[in-house]
């Protein structure tokens, strides 16, 4: 962070929605370190070991009036929207749940934005958005900001709503908003048992064998350690008005420099950086996740299941995050630290996670 913005969350008034959630959690805590007064909103009051104080709302996001009310109570000047149905295999079950849930609140936070002219708005979309790219010829991964949107699952789809109604208020109403989207994340407190690593060093923590999706071995992915996540989150949010420029000077007005201009890819590469993934350490096939984990654990063979009928596997996935790096972020967490404290931390609460965790280990 520059000498200039060391003490930017003083005082701010910064609503996080979805506070109970991984990704959430943790940024509030880092805002709470920063002497921000923060307000998280819940749906559901769930039993918690939180240290942290701060103000908690249980509040339906599906009702404007509600999200509204809020925000004028609080007179938040930020937000970070990061409540969603985030669990891919639920959203496939439940597609009219999941499609509300991650459209209206994030319609309702940004109409609230835009008539409150708050001055900071982050809307957490996911790198699932851009779908499939793995035979595209002029789109071709690594993911870029300006690529197609073309996520065809019901989670995928529902934030790719939430993406193009921020950039639609973004560009129409001049609202300096950010979408991030972010490869996958993983580290402490992920209570996801459907996400490969939790669930993973659940099942060899159990003496289990762990899963494998039929054909998906040899699958990429991008993975970011939750601390370099929240450092992204901050770092984003501090250059919002700089990167929008006086009366968003910066932001063009058509054509192909509008395409995905509010969204930053949250990863930890940068163009030159992909030229030879095989230096990427945060960027591992499935196979690879589990043989390190099974290194570090228990060396049990995994167990290779049939995927659901309806479920849709995005080829491989990974970010070209030039942008957020010009912005100043820089990871700091490799892949091999990141992991070793991930799985401290399982094994330092295994007997209260154990419970929550069974259904997704037994097989």
């Amino acid at each position: 962070m520059s000498e200039n913005n060391k003490d930017f969350w003083f005082g701010k008034r910064v609503l996080v929605t979805g506070a109970d959630g991984f990704a959430a959690s943790n940024l509030i805590k880092a805002l709470i370190e920063k002497k921000a007064v923060v307000i998280g909103t819940i749906r559901h009051i769930r039993p918690s070991k939180a240290l942290v104080k701060y103000d908690i709302e249980q509040s339906d996001l599906l009702d404007y009036q509600q999200v509204r009310r809020i925000c004028d109570r609080h007179q938040v000047d930020t937000i970070f929207h990061l409540a969603a149905t985030a669990i891919v295999s639920n959203a496939a079950n439940s597609p009219m749940s999941t499609i509300e849930n991650n459209v209206t609140p994030t319609l309702n936070l940004l109409e609230v934005a835009r008539v409150n002219k708050i001055p900071r708005i982050i809307i957490a979309s996911t790198d699932k958005s851009y779908g499939d790219h793995a035979t595209s010829e002029n789109e071709k991964i690594p993911y870029k900001e300006e690529y197609a949107l073309r996520g065809l699952d019901v989670y995928s789809a529902s934030k790719v709503c939430t993406d193009m109604i921020a950039q639609t208020y973004a560009f129409q109403f001049g609202l300096p908003v950010v979408v991030t989207r972010s490869c996958n994340m993983y580290g402490p407190g992920d209570l996801n048992f459907t996400r490969l690593i939790p669930r993973t060093i659940m099942c060899l923590l159990s003496g289990k064998s762990p899963v494998i999706n039929l054909g998906n071995e040899k699958v990429l992915r991008e993975y970011m350690y939750i601390g370099d996540v929240v450092k992204a989150y901050l770092i984003l949010a501090e250059n919002i008005a700089t990167y929008y420029g006086p009366n968003n000077s910066s932001m063009p007005k058509s054509g192909a420099h509008t395409y995905g201009w509010p969204a930053f890819n949250f990863g930890t590469y940068a163009t030159d950086d992909l030229k030879d993934i095989t230096r990427c350490d945060k960027i591992k096939s499935v196979h690879d996740v589990i043989t390190m984990l099974r290194s570090k654990i228990s060396n049990i063979e995994p167990q290779t299941i049939e995927k659901p009928s309806n479920f849709i596997e995005i080829p491989d996935q990974y970010l070209d995050s030039s942008k957020l790096r010009r912005m100043g972020f820089t990871a700091e967490t490799s892949f091999e630290e990141g992991l070793e404290a991930t799985i401290k931390w399982y094994k330092d609460n295994y007997e209260e996670l154990e419970k929550v965790a069974f259904k997704y280990i037994t097989h």
